[in-house]
This record gives structure tokens, sequence and C-alpha cells, in this order.
């Protein structure tokens, strides 16, 4: 009578050891963009907005957004599920690239690339450079800049003026160089008036460009007091600006070597 009672009580702890837990383990988190990508830009630039949702999220665990474009500034609104964007207008005329990552915690992220198109180039195509290098000190005391001189052409003739020519002089001032082989220093370079011959300048008083017609008169000739040059592998691309408001843009594309000229 005994054992019976006893297994009649203990057939309830059995079944209830048998049973499956009442609650299921929380899912995962899941971040899914929700906005398009690419997301492409004038060279204007403008504003973007990146979408997603986020499902079982983690409390004390945030969206973070990442991008590592100087040119693209964020703003997170983490209430709202969206991203906002402003891309900076360039002046280049190359495309450029970049990537906005979102992730959440270790396991979700997605990646959206911002894609900005080159400025249209209506200005002159030169293929051909010459130039001649100066070692700081050689302008005198105070004057540490690197100097690289150089006339650029869509001719191959600095002798002189020819019909239908461009000619185009830059006063370079870089903060390295190297008297063996000179090559112009990438980087980006203004235009100094007071042609005080610092790093990242372009001197004023040998900076111009000559425009000559089939008579060999010049139709355009620029003493520039604005301007800005960017350097780039095997190219260079920029504009000058006279003290009429007239704007001349032009690219080089070939060797930046002084010596191989």
């Amino acid at each position: 009578m005994k054992k019976l009672l006893y297994l009649l009580l203990a057939m309830p702890l059995l079944f209830a050891a048998c049973e499956p837990d009442s609650e299921d383990p929380r899912p995962e988190p899941v971040l899914t963009l929700s906005s398009e990508t690419p997301i492409n830009f004038t060279a204007e630039g403008g504003q973007g907005t990146i979408t997603y949702t986020l499902e079982y999220g983690i409390e004390g665990v945030e969206v973070e957004v990442t991008c590592e474009a100087e040119w693209i500034e964020i703003k997170h609104f983490a209430a709202e599920s969206k991203i906002s964007f402003n891309v900076e207008a360039q002046d280049s005329f190359d495309a450029r690239q970049a990537t906005i990552v979102v992730s959440y915690g270790d396991t979700q992220s997605f990646e959206v690339v911002v894609e900005q198109a080159g400025s249209e180039f209506n200005g002159y195509e030169l293929s051909y450079m010459a130039g001649t290098y100066y070692a700081p000190g050689y302008w005198g005391e105070g004057v540490d800049g690197h100097n690289y001189y150089v006339a650029v052409s869509n001719v191959n003739d600095f002798s002189t003026y020819l019909p239908n020519a461009v000619y185009l002089e830059l006063d370079f001032w870089a903060a390295t160089g190297d008297a063996e082989n000179p090559v112009i220093p990438e980087g980006e370079y203004t235009l100094d008036i007071e042609d005080s011959g610092a790093p990242g300048t372009i001197g004023c008083s040998y900076t111009r460009l000559v425009e000559m017609d089939d008579q060999q008169m010049p139709v355009v000739w620029i003493l520039p007091i604005e301007g800005k040059v960017v350097v780039g592998k095997d190219k260079f691309e920029g504009y000058l600006i006279d003290e009429y408001g007239d704007k001349v843009t032009f690219r080089y594309n070939g060797s930046l070597s002084l010596l191989a000229q």
C-alpha cells in the first residue's frame, strides 16, 4: 500500500520533468538595410538618407555608424532608425567612392556605398611638361620649400609660343624633394599672391596661362590672383582666376618627374 502511494505521488514530478520549457530562447538580433545602395551624387554633393530595421535588440547595445571619408558628414537618428549624411561638393574631375558601415554588436552589420561624380571638365587638356627643380635655400634665407617650376602645354615645344598652342606655367612649392630625381609631390597646392615659398603653395609671380590663336596671337592670357592645383599620381588638375574674374581649368596627364621630360 505504501509503495503504491509513493508511486502515485512521484508521477506528477515525472511528468513535470518531461515537459519542455514554457519560454523559448531569445532570438538573435537582426539588423537589416531598408534603403538602397549605392547612393549616387553629382559633384555638387548633397544630402542622403539611410534607413534600417532592428529586430530583437538587446538593452544597452547601440547601432554604430562609421565612415572613413572626410567628405561625408554623418548624423544618426537611432530613435527613427535613420542615418542622415551630407556629401561635400568637390572640384576634382575624378569620381570618388566611400563606404558607410552600420553595425550592431559583433555579428550584425551592412555597408552602404556612396558614389560621387567628378566635376564636368570644360578646360585645357595638356600632355607635355618641362621643368626645373630648386632645393631649399636657393631663393635665399627663410625660403625652406622645395621649388618645382614647370611649363605644361598641348604641344611638345617650349622654345616659343606656337599657333593654336596652350602654355601653362606653374611654380609649385612642396615640403619634400629629391634633387637626384625631382618629382612633383602629390597633394593640394593653393596660389599664394605673396610668393612666400611656403610648402603647399603655388607662387603667383611665375604662374600664368596663355592660349594662342592660329595667327600666333594670344586670345587668353591669365595672370592669376586665385587658384588651386591637386597633384595625383602621374597627373594634376586645377584652375586659375584672374583679377577680372576670368577662370580657366586644366588638367595634365603624364610623368611628374622633371628628369623624364
